[in-house]
């Protein structure tokens, strides 16, 4: 069959004479070395930020593989030239003319806080705070009564302590029922004292 397309090319060609004049189109034979893009075996896929899948025949994502994605009916289709954002929100894929993966880079996170978020934190930090001191107070007046208290008990502990000493019930009932020691011959022991003393001093 190509030999026949062949010779009817050479025909055409010895006349100077263009196919498409005459209606005639000879289809492009595909080489061997070419494999349908359906036949494409993806090894890497990837997602968008707006859930589209990509993939590539390459192992991983680099500069210079190519990308793909599918259409409507699951055929592979190039991935137009253009900047991409990955789902992970900071990763972008910059795509070539030729198709390839031209560029990859991660976008920096902005760390700054809006003014609204300052805000939110400096209302949130001064709520808290006021706890903090409201608690504070509580257990100073908490410390302050237990104080108060320890005194107290020690001023009773001390007024104790200086109290004379009370003499016992069974003391009280001796010496209340204690008679008089008289000597033999009638006289008291007061008296004997006495008498010893007078003659001492005689």
């Amino acid at each position: 069959m190509s030999n026949i397309k062949e010779q009817i090319k050479s025909v055409f060609n010895k006349y100077g004479i263009d196919p498409s004049t005459v209606g005639i189109k000879f289809e492009e034979e595909t080489t061997a070395t070419e494999a349908p893009v359906s036949e494409l075996k993806f090894a890497v896929e990837g997602t968008l930020s707006d859930g589209t899948k990509i993939y590539s025949t390459a192992n991983e994502w680099v500069v210079g593989v190519d990308i793909y994605t599918m259409d409507a009916e699951g055929n592979p289709v190039p991935v137009a030239a253009g900047e991409y954002l990955l789902e992970d929100g900071v990763t972008k894929v910059v795509v070539g003319e030729d198709g390839m993966v031209a560029e990859i880079e991660r976008e920096e996170q902005s760390t700054e806080m809006s003014s609204e978020d300052l805000v939110a934190v400096i209302g949130s930090l001064s709520e808290r705070i006021a706890v903090l001191e409201s608690e504070k107070t509580e257990l100073s007046a908490a410390i302050e009564s237990a104080k108060k208290d320890a005194d107290a008990v020690k001023a009773e502990l001390a007024s104790v302590k200086k109290a004379p000493a009370v003499p016992s019930v069974k003391s009280q009932e001796f010496k209340k029922n204690a008679a008089p020691v008289a000597a033999s011959n009638g006289t008291s022991f007061a008296d004997f004292m006495a008498e010893l003393r007078s003659k001492q001093s005689k």
